[in-house]
């Protein structure tokens, strides 16, 4: 149709009304998801928008809304947003039955490169994730609030009794969690800028030598020495691997510098909110199914589990850098293999009487805050440890070379 020709109201608001139900289910194609209108309105992102109401003189014309949108309906087409247009404004305008097969040509021209858009592959990501400058607030993904089964069935294969009995959760408050392990350079920031020292470089005794990180003395045994510690865990690292050796003591420690530098209250997350996004709403054993592999997570895989075939003869032998790795469904690298990671919880041998609302686990229910609780797997262990529901615990002075920290943010 030639630039200009003019429009009827009637063909126009019906075009409208078929676009409304076309575009909505382009949102099926796999795509990076967004607000819808009626969810933007709904959640007070959006208090109008627009739509053809008939003017004084009988002609349509599109004017601003106001109000919230109808319910949705569970036969599962799109709903109507209804609202009250500003004062003066006519009637909605009736709908047309003028001819529709011009309307459908001109809505496909419209929607059909939207389908496009939304199918297409994202282009490939020039720069790795999380690579955020030090100092500032690591890159996080913002979880929703929802529900999940915590913990192990009594079938899974290497579980141990504490990570039952399996329980519903109910994650009651959105937050975020970082999408990667917590940097070396990113912790460097926060040593130079504080000339905090971890609780491994510290001496033991007054006078004495430092206490020392755990780390490897022979190929098939480690022990923790003086000369260890985060900035020499015992292998080589980079800026973008994983700090190591920092204990429980130390991630607090950091987690609340950064929040007096940035304003934002970030923290060690609790155990029910680590499993929650590292689950990211598997119910298997990992989040990448029944089975695990070496080229989606860092691990020992000269070890099978289960016969699934996880065992493929790559061990790499240290640390990988942060966002190496293909993330989970919900958008986290790494959260399965690489370095454990602390979580805020104590530790408790069972989930008897464990909260139901995502919310972190202290004395109640006789847990033991001298011991604090790890996710995860790391780099060196079995794949059978990178289990969503795997956990352990360590003293909360105890610093390892496979062991760091993950960090979360309250919204």
């Amino acid at each position: 149709m030639a630039t200009g020709t003019p429009h009827s109201a009637e063909a126009v608001n019906a075009c409208h009304d078929l676009l409304l139900w076309i575009i909505p289910q382009l949102d099926k194609l796999p795509r990076v998801r967004r607000f819808t209108l009626g969810e933007r309105i709904e959640n007070g992102l959006l208090d109008t928008w627009s739509r053809p109401v008939q003017g004084p003189g009988g002609e349509c014309r599109r004017v601003s809304m106001t109000g919230r949108p109808a319910p949705r309906r569970d036969s599962g087409r799109p709903r109507v947003l209804q609202g009250t247009p500003a004062p003066g404004v006519g009637r909605p305008c009736r709908r047309s039955r003028a001819p529709l097969f011009a309307c459908l040509v001109w809505s496909l021209a419209l929607a059909l490169p939207l389908a496009g858009r939304a199918a297409e592959t994202p282009p490939a990501q020039t720069d790795p994730p999380c690579r955020s400058r030090p100092g500032q607030g690591p890159e996080m993904v913002v979880i929703a609030a929802g529900r999940f089964l915590m913990g192990s069935p009594d079938t899974e294969p290497e579980r141990s009794n504490a990570e039952g009995p399996r329980h519903g959760v109910a994650v009651q408050n959105p937050f975020a969690l970082g999408r990667c392990e917590v940097r070396v350079a990113e912790f460097r920031a926060f040593v130079e800028d504080t000339g905090y020292r971890t609780e491994a470089e510290r001496p033991a005794t007054e006078g004495g030598a430092a206490l020392g990180c755990y780390g490897w003395v022979t190929k098939d045994s480690f022990e923790q020495r003086p000369e260890f510690n985060w900035l020499d865990p015992g292998f080589k690292q980079g800026d973008d691997d994983p700090v190591v050796c920092v204990n429980w003591n130390d991630g607090r420690a950091y987690a609340h510098w950064l929040s007096l530098r940035t304003g934002q209250p970030y923290r060690l997350p609790t155990e029910a909110e680590w499993e929650y996004a590292a689950r990211a709403g598997s119910e298997t054993p990992f989040w990448t199914g029944t089975c695990v592999h070496t080229d989606l997570a860092n691990y020992d895989g000269n070890y099978d589990y289960n016969g699934c075939g996880a065992k493929t003869g790559v061990y790499r032998q240290q640390t990988v850098p942060a966002g190496g790795l293909p993330a989970n469904p919900w958008g986290l690298q790494e959260v399965a293999g690489n370095v454990y990671e602390w979580v805020l919880d104590c530790w408790h041998d069972g989930y008897q009487g464990a909260p139901a609302d995502g919310s972190g686990w202290g004395e109640a229910g006789g847990g033991d805050c001298a011991r604090r609780v790890f996710r995860g797997g790391g780099w060196n262990y079995n794949p059978w440890t990178l289990r969503s529901a795997s956990r352990y615990w360590f003293t909360a002075d105890e610093a390892h070379f496979y062991l760091g920290l993950r960090l979360a943010r309250t919204l």
